[in-house]
């Protein structure tokens, strides 16, 4: 597992710092890696510095996030990486003045939901990245690493793992188009401005996919779960909500928070951010049961 360094000893790699006076400010959001502001007393300038959080290289693919990174603010998207040490885990980054985290109050708006959508199609249109990995991908990875240390599953994983089996032969036979993809959605990922302006940080998880993933992400961090509400997500994506769409998103919507509740338990192990992955992993499970009730779930397995 890749050592974590403190912020001094980064401080001290970043090479764009070098004889600089400056002040960092531990930054507390964040569930991934460990967050700076970095402050420059003399100048004023502001900076965002991140250090990889324990154990994220069991699950991250760190060349494939730079790729994304730097094609993502060539594109807007994103801030720009300013400096980058792939051995000691170090990134710097723009710091996007006049921006805040979204909750789900700022994604009901439909000027930002709106903002969200068009920087996804910017990306799924305008970029193919150097790695692959779908949500199926994803979710087997986090698996291998759970099992690999004993780690307690839900007692129903089994069978939440036969309904992902049967999505993923529906989506795989009705075909995939694989583009560069977020991977993520975490809501406090959308970065918004007071002019609805939209941004999106952390691109770590980034690699080729189903582009409809990322739309299940949204509407899974955003609380979008009727065919009516993903209905409106599509539109807004694409202009259309074909009914195909609507079922892989919402079948999506299941599979990722099974995803996402295995990659919780396998941090619950590995982090050393101070966050209850555990309950996180609870909630995320509880979720994909809800997402796969067999009415709903069965329908849509059979509009796709």
């Amino acid at each position: 597992m890749q050592e974590l360094i403190g912020i001094d000893e980064a401080i001290a790699r970043v090479t764009p710092l070098a004889g600089r006076n400056v002040r960092p400010e531990r930054i507390a959001s964040g569930i991934t890696n460990i967050n700076w502001r970095i402050i420059d007393e003399d100048s004023g300038e502001v900076f965002f510095l991140k250090i990889h959080g324990a154990g994220t290289e069991g699950f991250l693919d760190r060349p494939v996030a730079y790729d994304a990174a730097l094609k993502v603010a060539e594109s807007g998207v994103g801030p720009a990486m300013l400096f980058y040490d792939a051995e000691a885990g170090i990134e710097m980054h723009e710091f996007l003045h006049g921006y805040r985290s979204c909750g789900v109050r700022d994604t009901q708006d439909p000027v930002i939901r709106q903002n969200v959508m068009t920087a996804y199609k910017t990306v799924h249109t305008q970029h193919v990245l150097s790695g692959t990995k779908t949500g199926f991908d994803q979710l087997y990875q986090h698996l291998t690493h759970i099992r690999e240390m004993n780690a307690a599953l839900p007692d129903d994983m089994e069978a939440m793992l036969a309904e992902v089996t049967k999505v993923q032969r529906a989506v795989e036979a009705a075909g995939m188009d694989i583009v560069a993809c977020y991977n993520d959605g975490y809501i406090s990922n959308y970065m918004v401005n007071d002019r609805s302006d939209v941004k999106m940080i952390d691109w770590e998880y980034a690699a080729n996919n189903d582009p409809y993933w990322d739309i299940a992400m949204f509407c899974f961090e955003s609380a979008f779960f009727k065919p009516q509400e993903i209905s409106s997500v599509l539109e807004m994506y694409e202009g259309a909500a074909r009914p195909e769409l609507v079922a892989r998103v919402a079948l999506y919507v299941g599979v990722a928070s099974l995803t996402w509740g295995c990659w919780a338990t396998y941090q619950k192990h590995m982090s050393s951010i101070p966050f209850d992955f555990g309950k996180y992993a609870d909630l995320l499970f509880m979720r994909a049961r809800l997402a796969m009730t067999p009415d709903r779930w069965n329908a849509a397995l059979s509009s796709i």
